[in-house]
Parts: structure tokens; sequence; C-alpha cells
């Protein structure tokens, strides 16, 4: 225990799991629960209880995931491998433990392609190994909104918005592949179109792309995303503003996917056709 932290370590049965996200074959997550303590996220349902019942204030290291890897990256059949699906990679427990950069290198070093989703300026620690294997590799960095207030109120522990910004910006910068992730936009809280597009013009500045989506109930996220206040998402909001982003994204020239169709573009993209 560090402070009020819960921090365990245990031992994984594998390294990569089968994702169940169209555009990843495999996922791979190296702690199990996530100090950022984001209400809305639908990792809560899939943790275990006591990090569920205490989130952000619990995570399971899976200690032994490294040596699981290094067989299963020699092993399994190639593919694009997820980090993570179900806990940020880059919280904070990843300065002590630093998973990160060797799981990087032996995914990169045996042929799978990595895509790396976080909400962590820690990421920028790996910018050496990222850069180097930049042919093999994205990252996107979430922003749930630029607000702070916000921000605080649906992401409690998770970094700066500001910060994550920034991190985006450096790793563009160092020529390698990124994306926004702006989601989930919940109704009431993260859904002013003119904070929307202040993170449009930031990514159109940069010429980064957004994948995007509105947020869903869980069963997990329903007594966290309580004490926010949110209003019930309905079918005519959500087109009205979708059809705001589109708009938006176009109006700057910034390449915008909402999320459910994002394995269309995965696949547009590696797999064009000759004619």
């Amino acid at each position: 225990m560090i402070g009020n932290l819960r921090i365990f370590e245990i031992n994984a049965r594998h390294a990569l799991g089968k994702s169940g996200m169209a555009e990843l074959d495999y996922a791979f997550n190296p702690y199990l629960g996530c100090l950022h303590g984001c209400r809305y996220c639908y990792a809560i349902d899939m943790s275990p209880s006591e990090a569920s019942s205490n989130w952000g204030r619990t995570v399971f290291v899976r200690k032994n995931i490294i040596t699981l890897l290094e067989r299963e990256a020699r092993t399994y059949k190639r593919g694009i491998v997820g980090m993570s699906t179900i806990t940020d990679p880059y919280q904070s427990v990843e300065m002590k433990f630093r998973i990160m950069p060797r799981a990087i290198e032996i995914l990169s070093k045996n042929g799978f392609y990595v895509t790396i989703q976080t909400k962590s300026p820690l990421i920028l620690k790996d910018i050496e190994i990222l850069e180097k294997y930049r042919n093999n590799l994205d990252v996107g960095l979430t922003v749930t909104t630029i607000d702070r207030k916000v921000a605080s109120l649906l992401e409690p522990y998770a970094p700066d918005p500001a910060k994550r910004l920034n991190a985006l910006k450096k790793l563009t910068q160092r020529k390698i592949k990124t994306w926004l992730y702006l989601g989930p936009i919940v109704r009431g809280l993260n859904d002013n179109i003119e904070d929307i597009k202040k993170i449009v013009e930031f990514c159109a500045a940069n010429k980064i792309r957004i994948i995007y989506d509105s947020y869903q109930d869980f069963k997990g996220t329903l007594p966290y995303m309580a004490e926010t206040g949110y209003m019930k998402s309905d079918p005519e909001w959500w087109e009205r503003l979708n059809l705001s982003i589109e708009k938006t994204c176009g109006e700057y020239g910034v390449s915008c996917t909402l999320e459910k169709y994002e394995w269309k573009y995965e696949t547009s993209k590696r797999y064009r056709t000759l004619f």
C-alpha cells in the first residue's frame, strides 16, 4: 500500500489476449485496474472486484508479463496489439515497474504492430524507443475535454489535459504516428461544441487525426457517473452532435473517425488496394 493506494503484484497466465475490438488482434494489459479513476471507464466491469469497488485507488501489477510476452511473441501469429484496452499502460505505477519499454521492443522485434493509448505524458519517457520503432507503431492520447473543471469531474486522478496535448505534440514532432481520442463524449458535461472545436484546432495545427465516440452506460460505471450529474444520451442528441463534429473537422481539414468505424480506417491504411 502506498498512501491510500493499494498496489498488488500478481502472476498472469498470458501476456497477449484476444481482442474484442475489430481493429485489433491482441490486447496487452500490464495492469488491472487504473489509478486515473475515470468515472466513465468500461474497464470497471472487466477489473477484479477489489479494483472496481475502489476505482482509481487499486491496481494489480502483472509482474511476470514480460517473461510471458517473450515466449508468446515468438510463437503467436503476427498481428496488431492494442496497449492497453482495459487499463492505462502509463499510469503512475509504470514509473516504478517500467513494463512498457520492454514490451514495445519485444513486440516490435518480433514483427507485431503496436498501437498505444494513454492519458499520460509519462509516455514521453519512452520517446526514444517509440522513435526507434515508429514504422511499427502508433500512439493515441485520450483528451475528453480541455475544461479542467469538467476533466477533474470525469477523470479525477488523470493528468491535466493540457499536458496530454503537449505530449501528443512532442510525439508528433518526432515523426511518430499519432492520433487523439476524443471521448467518451458525455451529454451535458463535455459536449460543448466550442470546446470540442478547440481540440480540433489543435489537431489541425499539428496534423493529428481524431477518433471520437459517445459515452455509453455500463453496470460498473453507473454509481461513479451518478456523482457527475450527467444526462443520459439519446439518439437525437448524438446525431446532432455527431454532425457538428464532422462539420467542424471538415472545416479544419482534420481526419475524423467515429470509433465504431475505426476498423475500416485501419484496414484501408494497412491493406490498400492496387486500383
